[in-house]
């Protein structure tokens, strides 16, 4: 079953029982909509794991900031989110806010 959620310029789709896949502009603009909608989805209890980034077309500063509170959410022991197929803007962007290791990033855009 695929499950999409629609919010302005960006979408998500649960593409599995723990995992999501994101696709878009994941900005400003998209980011408070899209939070409300899909804190469900990743709360503490939540089974995703894996949320696929290839489909991101645009990522700014708001876009970063979600993906960080996503991350932030994982506690009592949850593991981490694995980000992957991170475009290399939003790698850019992580590296200069030094947030690379707190997203756990991996994919196209450079890192492992």
């Amino acid at each position: 079953m695929i499950d999409s959620v629609t919010k302005q310029a960006c979408t998500i789709e649960m593409t599995g029982a723990d995992s999501a896949r994101l696709g878009g502009e994941l900005t400003f603009r998209s980011t408070p909509g899209l939070y409300k909608e899909m804190e469900s989805y990743f709360r503490e209890d939540s089974a995703v794991q894996r949320v696929d980034l290839s489909d991101v077309t645009a990522i700014d500063s708001a876009g970063l900031a979600l993906l960080l509170e996503w991350q932030a959410s994982r506690r009592n022991g949850q593991a981490r989110l694995v980000m992957e197929n991170a475009p290399a803007s939003l790698v850019s962007l992580a590296r200069l806010c030094d947030a690379l290791e707190l997203l756990k990033l991996s994919g196209r855009g450079g890192v492992s």
